[in-house]
């Protein structure tokens, strides 16, 4: 039955130590152990999401080597951050924490959707010296490393008005809570219908959209609005001359409404040596919708990092 199926979408728990960051926010972390120690797989998930988001990387991972999984600042189980910190360079300094509390100096791949693929081409921008040492591997999903003020994931509205109309438009709908959250959670039509168009490229299975729409619905606005400035300042292109010294993977999806595939095409120009997968009919929910594609070209990754550490 669909809420069961639903159900296991959230079911994938470990423990993982809660890591405290200097300014007092609690970061929820889980740690799945592996049957390999030679490499940990940290994931970080995007924008409005949380660690479930990995669902179907973590089942295909699970038992093989460790994972490690945690929400970012004011998302999931993690506590909520001052409305000014939640940017992206302080997402990468809470990376870099996780890092060091979780993995010590075991070698990674750094796997990032979205805003974690930002957050992790920051992490390189800032501490470069990890790349080529701990860092190992790095993949791409989703994602963007500038430009995104100009871009509006809604047709006929163009980029810079969109940036304008969204913040105020959010503080309006945090006024009418109950109106708002039942349209957003999973089972409403409109929840449905929304996540569908703007989440997915294909005709996915309805538990698929209604995974995403539990997600979704359980980010307050506030916090969706106090991130969103951290969108416009966006700017990582230098830190792709970082990411040519690991083995990468880049993927993008051609029906993605939140991170063009231009902007991946951008990145994929700049990193000339990384595998580059462009996928049709998927949207900004990539890993979800065509997750056996996203899980294959980690594989490989894997396989290229693992032949470089011999």
């Amino acid at each position: 039955p669909p809420e069961t199926e639903l159900r296991s979408f959230f079911a994938l728990r470990s423990d993982g130590p809660d890591v405290t960051t200097p300014d007092g926010v609690v970061l929820h972390t889980e740690v799945d152990e592996g049957e390999a120690d030679d490499i940990t797989l940290v994931f970080v998930h995007g924008y409005a999401l949380n660690l479930d988001c990995w669902h179907f990387q973590r089942l295909h991972f699970r038992g093989q080597l460790r994972q490690v999984f945690y929400d970012l600042r004011s998302h999931g189980r993690s506590s909520r951050s001052e409305a000014e910190l939640c940017r992206i360079p302080q997402l990468a300094e809470d990376l870099y924490q996780v890092l060091q509390e979780l993995v010590g100096s075991a070698p990674v791949i750094l796997i990032g959707h979205s805003m974690g693929g930002m957050t992790i081409m920051r992490l390189a921008h800032v501490h470069p010296e990890l790349f080529g040492n701990q860092v190992r591997g790095v993949a791409l999903f989703c994602t963007s490393a500038g430009e995104m003020a100009d871009h509006s994931p809604i047709r006929g509205i163009p980029g810079r008005t969109f940036s304008r109309i969204a913040e105020p438009l959010m503080a309006s709908l945090n006024r009418i809570p109950e109106l708002v959250s039942q349209g957003r959670r999973a089972g409403s039509d409109l929840g449905y219908v929304v996540t569908r168009r703007m989440a997915f490229g294909s005709d996915v299975p309805p538990s698929y959209v209604d995974f995403a729409s539990e997600m979704l619905a359980e980010i307050p606005l506030e916090v969706v609005a106090d991130y969103y400035p951290a969108f416009r300042e966006l700017d990582e292109y230098q830190a792709l001359e970082i990411l040519r010294t690991v083995p990468t993977v880049v993927i993008g999806c051609e029906n993605d409404l939140f991170t063009p595939i231009d902007h991946t095409a951008r990145i994929i120009e700049l990193l000339p040596k990384a595998e580059a997968v462009r996928i049709e009919n998927s949207g900004h929910l990539g890993i979800i919708e065509h997750h056996d594609i996203f899980n294959g070209a980690l594989d490989r990754l894997l396989a290229r990092v693992r032949a470089e550490l011999g």
